[in-house]
């Protein structure tokens, strides 16, 4: 079982080293929860962003909440054939739906991946979105139990760094790009259906970072990127049955679609 210090080493990795990611993206078909689909909006903005063209070694995973209709997702299957769809036989909920995304994660063969980036599937990226992910994780993501490239969320400047903050821990929340080691899965699978989280209706993002720090509780602060590398489309919540724009929440400072932060 591994301790703390096999997710926070403090040591940056090699800027040369190739690593393997997986991103990770609960979906379902939002018409069916009255709400409007814009998957094709986020895979359009990877697409503008260059990451199907990257050299950079990415695999994606869609899994779907057991939605009636999957036709929503053809265009996957006709644009992205390398896009991995994980499908539900039965009908599943944001919260079960995540579970199975951390059960299938913690069921990867040792070393498949090294870090996965649980994103959404109502987001925006930057330009040159993974090349950026993948300098500033080998930079940063050593340094705090997860990180993340989303910051909805008040962050604190780290002294002659601009390019990461450091945030407290239990003021996380949204998980638009949530970047951890495939090996904490199971520890967040473990209390995922705590009797506290249940009663107070938790919902996934929160679930996972409650988890985490109720088996790591000395982890207090994450490092997360600065500016944010992704946007929530803030469209309104499909779980909720709220087919409204502009009451979702938001980075505090997104680069934007057009701009690349350059990181080297």
């Amino acid at each position: 079982m591994q301790n703390i210090n096999y997710f926070i080493n403090k040591k940056k990795i090699d800027i040369d080293k190739k690593l393997k990611y997986l991103i990770t993206i609960p979906c379902v078909n939002r018409l069916e929860r009255n709400a409007i689909n814009v998957i094709d909006k986020t895979f359009e903005s990877f697409e503008k962003s260059g990451l199907f063209e990257s050299d950079i070694d990415v695999t994606i995973n869609l899994f779907d909440s057991g939605s009636i209709n999957t036709s929503y997702l053809d265009f996957i299957k006709e644009k992205y054939p390398k896009v991995v769809i994980m499908y539900s036989s039965t009908p599943l909920n944001g919260i079960s739906n995540t579970l199975k995304m951390f059960f299938y994660i913690s069921k990867l063969p040792i070393n498949t991946y090294d870090y996965i980036l649980w994103m959404d599937d109502d987001v925006f990226v930057c330009k040159n979105f993974i090349k950026n992910a993948d300098i500033w994780i080998k930079k940063y993501a050593n340094f705090s139990i997860f990180s993340s490239l989303y910051v909805p969320y008040e962050s604190h400047v780290v002294p002659n760094d601009i390019k990461v903050r450091l945030a407290d821990i239990r003021g996380f929340y949204g998980t638009c790009c949530t970047i951890f080691k495939p090996e904490l899965a199971k520890f967040v699978m473990s209390n995922w259906y705590n009797p506290h989280f249940e009663r107070f209706n938790y919902n996934p993002d929160t679930r996972f970072r409650d988890s985490v720090i109720k088996r790591f509780p000395m982890a207090k602060k994450i490092c997360v990127s600065y500016p944010s590398l992704v946007e929530h489309m803030n469209i309104g919540s499909a779980i909720k049955q709220k087919k409204i724009v502009n009451k979702g929440h938001k980075s505090k400072f997104f680069i934007g679609e057009d701009n690349d932060p350059k990181y080297i």
